[in-house]
């Protein structure tokens, strides 16, 4: 048995599916518990929690005590209430990115670099590392402020306030990484798995750890088998995230990522049918294609660094040459130029230092609520027109 195969039922309809086809090896690889960890990565994929069976809509399969050997060749995923918030297949796409530049922001490597002090799987210092995001930033805040309220009704516990805006450049967003595993992560090529979550406790994941397993684990997990002599073993992060001026980064984005990786690596052509309507009708309301990049090498990412320290990174495909090109961060150059000229003009007047940062902060501050005002309204309509195409299936 080479694969195991997972089967959906379309919503509101008695048709089922062929939604996901994984290697047998690469199951073995990341879970101790094979029907566990079944049920949690469809629960990524399709944003609906439920059981697994043998049959269409049979017996809940018995998740402890099912063995590799005993494993059947394919299982039947019947959610609780017959309602999907499915994951968007272009997550890991730089090139899908959001209708409104998305500035950086100064304090999200600080924050993160606080939180973490150090690579969160190899201890490697500050100052080597970037600060990743978990949904990439090019995204923006209306996707992922999208993504926390689509999904929110999942999770006992949300580490954010939906009375409040949601920001890409939130800490909860970011983590701590060696740059080679922020490449990797980038093309979904490792994720992170948060445990125990509703199908899983800590002890289901393997580990290379010698001390006490811990009541909760954050693990890093290759989607592809491990190659080369430099590469980093699957395990659970090194820091202490109980900082409660710092949250850690957030389960629900993490658990969105993970099926992200899971579509990528292992969709049957049903799935993808199905996911690319949800694309259409929901995500690509906020996000805009940008054209087309040349391929591109395996040490680079696609799209744009997240990390604004990264001052050596080029576009894929070598820099773009005869054409000028305008974007996010041009802009947020422009206003840097304009803040310097307004600076030199304060300056010449008296203006003392602390004034002009008061000041600087206080338009910043004005910008962001502007900003947000207009994420909250679109967000709010994206939400209502999801349920109304929900319900419409």
């Amino acid at each position: 048995m080479a694969t195991i195969d997972i089967y959906l039922p379309i919503e509101s309809t008695t048709e089922w599916i062929h939604a996901l086809s994984i290697p047998r090896r690469d199951i073995e690889r990341l879970t101790i518990r094979p029907l566990k960890w079944l049920r949690f990565a469809t629960f990524t994929v399709c944003g609906a929690k439920g059981h697994l069976s043998t049959t269409k809509g049979g017996q809940t399969v018995d998740y402890q005590n099912v063995s590799f050997d005993n494993l059947a060749d394919r299982y039947y995923f019947t959610p609780d209430n017959n309602v999907y918030h499915l994951v968007d297949y272009q997550a890991f796409n730089d090139k899908c990115t959001t209708t409104a530049a998305t500035p950086r922001s100064s304090n999200f490597r600080e924050n993160v670099c606080a939180r973490d002090g150090e690579c969160v799987i190899t201890g490697t210092e500050c100052d080597d590392c970037d600060a990743a995001h978990i949904i990439p930033r090019s995204k923006g805040h209306e996707y992922i402020s999208f993504v926390v309220r689509d999904r929110s009704s999942l999770y006992e516990q949300l580490p954010f306030s939906l009375e409040e805006d949601i920001d890409i450049n939130c800490i909860q967003n970011g983590i701590l990484l060696r740059a080679d595993l922020h490449r990797k992560f980038g093309k979904a090529k490792i994720v992170f798995l948060k445990t125990p979550n509703f199908a899983m406790e800590p002890g289901d994941v393997p580990r290379v750890e010698q001390y006490p397993m811990p009541g909760n684990r954050t693990t890093l997990q290759y989607m592809v088998p491990i190659t080369g002599l430099d590469t980093v073993p699957p395990r659970d992060v090194q820091v202490d995230w109980r900082d409660e001026v710092h949250p850690p980064p957030s389960g629900i984005l993490l658990d969105f990522m993970y099926g992200a990786a899971v579509v990528k690596h292992w969709k049957c052509d049903s799935l993808r049918d199905m996911l690319e309507r949800r694309f259409k009708d929901t995500f690509k309301t906020i996000l805009a294609k940008i054209p087309e990049r040349s391929a591109p090498k395996d040490d680079e990412l696609e799209g744009e660094p997240d990390d604004p320290k990264d001052l050596t990174w080029e576009p894929p495909g070598g820099k773009q040459k005869g054409r000028k090109t305008f974007s996010s961060d041009a802009s947020a150059g422009l206003l840097e130029a304009m803040d310097d000229v307004l600076l030199l003009s304060m300056l010449l007047k008296g203006t003392a230092p602390q004034s002009i940062a008061a000041e600087r902060e206080r338009r910043h501050k004005e910008e962001e609520l502007r900003s947000q005002e207009k994420s909250r309204e679109k967000v709010q309509q994206w939400l209502n027109l999801s349920r109304q195409s929900q319900v419409a299936l």
